[in-house]
């Protein structure tokens, strides 16, 4: 049994595509992996269709969503269209679909949010079961520098984005950091018109695991996958030690 996930900052699912704003999707290593897939493709963590949406409006086939938060895989189902993808509610550490995939990906730090070593073998194990003997897995996760691991007590500007309903937001946040466990931890403000308005929504709390690029390698070859390539950027640039993420591609060892 699995600690619960707190998804709660993904309770409204229109402010999260606020807040996301567009992908980048055209030029992309994941759009060429995805394209020259020639059999089914899963998403992991796939939200409110963000990235497999775009995915599947630039002709890619046989795509099925995995999400757990039920809100945004409604919200997913409303925007699909005429579009041919399927959604299934169900957790990255425990699901199983009895099928495999030629191309499973995790875009957007999904992996950062399993917060211990049990969690992340977990759906590194359900990975391992749904990939096809040749087949490429792409994950990404947040790029770490102790020297950027700066606690913020109090809140400092995100960013701002206009409402449907014509108002602006104003995000804000605080972070801080357990080193021990390797948490970081961030608490968020949303208020209506000014740094200072009202809540739009309680305040939220997004916990998400750190792990280090040799640490990960080695959680990598023992639950049965080898690096086959690693990027600084979804455009394929090398990793550097300015990259806000690293993304990795994987195969079945």
């Amino acid at each position: 049994m699995f600690d619960p996930i707190d998804l709660s900052a993904y309770a409204d699912a229109v402010l999260d595509e606020l807040a996301s704003g567009e992908p980048q999707i055209d030029g992309t290593i994941l759009l060429d992996l995805a394209r020259q897939t020639t059999g089914s493709i899963l998403e992991l963590g796939c939200g409110y269709g963000r990235i497999t949406i775009p995915l599947a409006q630039r002709g890619v086939q046989n795509l099925t969503g995995l999400e757990l938060s039920a809100p945004s895989l409604a919200y997913a189902r409303q925007r699909t269209g005429d579009l041919q993808i399927r959604w299934v509610e169900a957790d990255v550490r425990d699901f199983h679909l009895d099928q495999q995939f030629a191309f499973i990906f995790a875009r957007g730090c999904v992996f950062d949010f399993l917060l211990t070593r049990v969690d992340q073998e977990a759906m590194l194990a359900c990975v391992h079961e749904h990939l096809s003997d040749d087949g490429q897995f792409l994950f990404d996760v947040c790029g770490t520098r102790p020297d950027q691991m700066i606690e913020r007590p109090e809140p400092v500007p995100w960013y701002t984005v206009t409402h449907p309903n014509g108002r602006q937001i104003y995000a804000s946040g605080t972070y801080e950091f357990d080193h021990i466990k390797q948490l970081w931890i961030q608490r968020c403000f949303k208020r209506w018109d000014s740094p200072e308005g009202e809540l739009v929504q309680p305040p939220w709390m997004l916990t998400l695991r750190y792990t280090m690029p040799v640490d990960l390698e080695t959680l990598l070859h023992y639950n049965g996958f080898v690096i086959i390539d690693r990027y600084g950027d979804y455009e394929g640039n090398p990793i550097t030690q300015e990259n806000p993420s690293h993304i990795y591609l994987c195969q079945k060892r």
